[in-house]
This record gives structure tokens, C-alpha cells and sequence, in this order.
């Protein structure tokens, strides 16, 4: 009986004890194990086969779990194009929201980082985000916190790397810390990252996978899959108004257009090349527009225009560019 009564104490006491810690958690989270549980989401600017495309992660690192000491963002297809960048240009941006309520002031505002090229080749891209503005009274407010001022500082290390062919690209993000993300964070943390048009989708359509893996401050890992259809490719870009493919706009492509259409000759290789005006086909009207606009003041072609390859952003638009070697 004593054995019993002993048994059923113990019990009591476990649950009690049970409950103080549990008590201890909510009240003090830094005295407890810490949670590494951020949130991702990633959109594109277009999800077309075979057009570049700027991409964004919007980020939550929630109040009471480690902080992040970097984060690697994995495509499993499509190719970063560095081309034309160079050290020192803007290739993207971060921004942290900061909203803090404490019982004598609420803190809001943001902590803004642009994300400068410091280095630049084929295949890999170096760049860091310098925090070049703070909004509110977000710099006050971490004063007051005991966090120093971080303008001008390095928030981020970034390397965009482009892997063989249309094998994929990753962005690796490492936190430089001059912003109040390691330890255990007092508030949440809302990131949103953006940039340029590095990626360009695959040509081949398909899924894309987005791979985001995520590391604390003491090396907890976390990782999330996303998956992005691609639309059906556009075909080649094109100059409109170069109805013959040769690179330029000029009388020539107005002939080329009449001869296809009346004298027998070769339809051109691209036919929305060919649609000057476009109105979505080819016919009378698209020379006549090419010839005032050469040589009477009239309107130039539209998008993607003389000078400027690109793709046909008109969606009622059937047709297609086939082959263009122009671009």
C-alpha cells in the first residue's frame, strides 16, 4: 500500500513538474530549446519557357526561432545570363519590415538593402547587400534595443552561380551580421528578397523545382520544394518590322513582305517578324505600315521593336516566330 502511495506520488510530482517547465518555456522561450521554423514563398515575374524572368522570396522568420545564418535557393533548370552586368550595378534588393510593440513605444518601419555586383563573370556573379536606407523609426528603435546602426553595412554575402547548359542556377545568401538575425530572434523578421532577370527559363517548358534550404545560427537546416509550370515557349525572339531577318528595319523588308504576298517569293522565317502593324496576321496593311513609318512620320512597330530583340507580348497573338538569327 505504502508502494502504491509512493508511485502515485511520484506521478504527481512528475506532472507538476512537467507543467513548471512548460510554464518556464512560454514565459522565458530564450531559456528553452530553440525552433528553427521560417516560411518561404517564391514568385517569378513569368513563368514562360525560355524568357528571362526576375524571381523574389518572401521570407518569415517568426519571433522566438533562431535566426538565420544563410539561405540556398536551388533551380533545377533554365540558366542565369550575366550578360551586361557589371561590378557596382544593381542587381536586386532586400527589405526587412520591422514592426516591434513594447509597453512605451511601437518601432515600425524598414531596413532596406540594395544588392550590388562586386564581381562578375561567365558563370558566377558576386554581390553584397549594403542596407542604404531605414525607414520609421526602426534606427532609433534598435537603438534602444542595444543593436548599433547598420547603414552602410554589409547585410548579405551573395553568390549566383549558373550551372552547364540548362542544368539549373543557385543563389547562395550568407548573413554578414551587421543585422540583429543571429541568436534568438525578439521580433519577427519579414524578408522579402527580389532581383533582375538572371534566370531564363527553360526552352523546353516542363516544371520548374525550387529548392530553398535554409541554416540558424547553430546549424539547424530546414528545406522547402516548390514546383512552377512553365508555359509553352514563344519561339525566337525577334525584331518586328525586319520581315526578311537580316537585323535591320528598312525599305527592304517591305519589299520582301509584297514579293511573299504577290510575287511568288519566300515567305519569311518569321511571320510575326512580318506583321508589322500587329494586328495578328500578315497581309497589305503591314508593308503599308512599314513604308509610313520609314518614310512619313507614322508609328513604329510595336514591341518587340526595330533594334530590340524580344518576344510578343500581345496574347491574342497566334503567331509565331520560327527561326530568327538575328538575335
Amino acid at each position: 500500500m505504502h508502494w502504491e502511495v509512493g508511485i502515485e506520488h511520484s506521478r504527481s510530482s512528475a506532472r507538476i513538474l512537467c507543467a513548471a517547465v512548460l510554464l518556464a518555456c512560454l514565459a522565458l522561450p530564450a531559456l528553452c530549446p530553440a525552433q528553427f521554423n521560417p516560411s518561404v514563398t517564391t514568385s517569378f515575374d513569368n513563368l514562360q519557357a525560355g524568357v528571362p524572368s526576375g524571381f523574389s522570396q518572401d521570407v518569415l522568420f517568426p519571433e522566438g526561432s533562431e535566426g538565420p545564418s544563410s539561405l540556398l535557393i536551388q533551380f533545377d533548370r533554365g540558366s542565369f545570363d550575366f550578360s551586361g552586368y557589371v561590378p557596382q550595378q544593381q542587381v536586386g534588393g532586400a527589405v526587412i519590415d520591422i514592426f516591434i510593440q513594447t509597453p512605451l513605444v511601437t518601432i515600425a518601419g524598414q531596413i532596406i538593402a540594395e544588392v550590388q555586383i562586386t564581381s562578375v563573370s561567365t558563370d558566377l556573379l558576386e554581390a553584397v547587400a549594403i542596407v542604404t536606407e531605414i525607414t520609421g523609426n526602426v534606427a532609433a528603435g534598435l537603438a534602444l534595443l542595444g543593436f548599433p546602426n547598420p547603414t552602410g553595412q554589409i547585410a548579405f554575402n551573395v553568390l549566383f552561380t549558373d550551372l552547364p547548359g540548362d542544368s539549373g542556377a543557385s543563389m547562395s545568401v550568407i548573413d554578414a551580421g551587421s543585422l540583429p538575425l543571429s541568436g534568438i530572434l525578439d521580433f519577427d523578421i519579414p524578408l522579402i528578397w527580389t532581383t533582375e532577370p538572371v534566370l531564363t527559363h527553360s526552352p523546353l517548358a516542363g516544371d520548374l523545382v525550387v529548392d530553398t534550404f535554409f541554416t540558424s545560427t547553430t546549424g539547424a537546416t530546414v528545406t522547402f520544394e516548390e514546383v512552377f509550370p512553365l508555359a509553352e515557349p514563344l519561339g525566337a525572339e525577334f525584331q518586328r518590322g525586319d520581315c526578311n531577318t537580316d537585323g535591320s528595319f528598312n525599305i527592304a523588308d517591305a519589299i520582301f513582305t509584297l514579293a511573299s504576298l504577290f510575287g511568288g517569293g519566300p515567305a519569311g522565317s518569321c511571320t510575326d517578324a512580318c506583321d508589322s502593324n500587329d494586328d495578328g496576321s500578315v497581309n497589305i496593311a503591314d508593308p503599308i505600315y512599314s513604308l509610313a513609318a520609314l518614310f512619313s512620320g507614322g508609328q513604329m512597330p510595336d514591341p518587340p521593336s526595330p533594334g530590340s530583340c524580344g518576344y510578343d507580348a500581345t496574347d491574342s497573338d497566334t503567331l509565331d516566330c520560327e527561326i530568327y538569327n538575328a538575335c
